[in-house]
């Protein structure tokens, strides 16, 4: 929505994101153009933030389980030192009935 007050010029943008409340931008600036891009650089910045809380939020649901400490994190194989080896222990994995 555009409006003028004089020199100034105001620009107000109102976005409506699935999840969450609606996201309201307001600029004022003499030059109609330089409003529009300060106004879309702050949309931005605010849609970013509303996204960052949702996956803040969704983390801390206990949906996603939280990151595992390093001393729980899986060990590596040991590891093959043929192709013999490896062979050999990938047959027996998938052949198993």
């Amino acid at each position: 929505m555009f409006s003028s007050e004089g020199d100034r010029k105001t620009v107000e943008m109102i976005a409506h994101p699935r999840k969450g409340e609606r996201i309201v931008g307001q600029m004022t600036h003499e030059d109609p153009f330089a409003a529009v891009d300060l106004l879309v650089d702050k949309m931005y910045n605010q849609l970013h933030k509303a996204k960052e809380k949702l996956k803040d939020r969704r983390k801390r649901s206990g949906r996603v389980p939280p990151p595992l400490a390093p001393d729980e994190m899986a060990q590596p194989a040991e590891e093959l030192e043929s192709y013999d080896e490896v062979v050999e222990e990938y047959s027996e994995r998938f052949d198993a009935p």
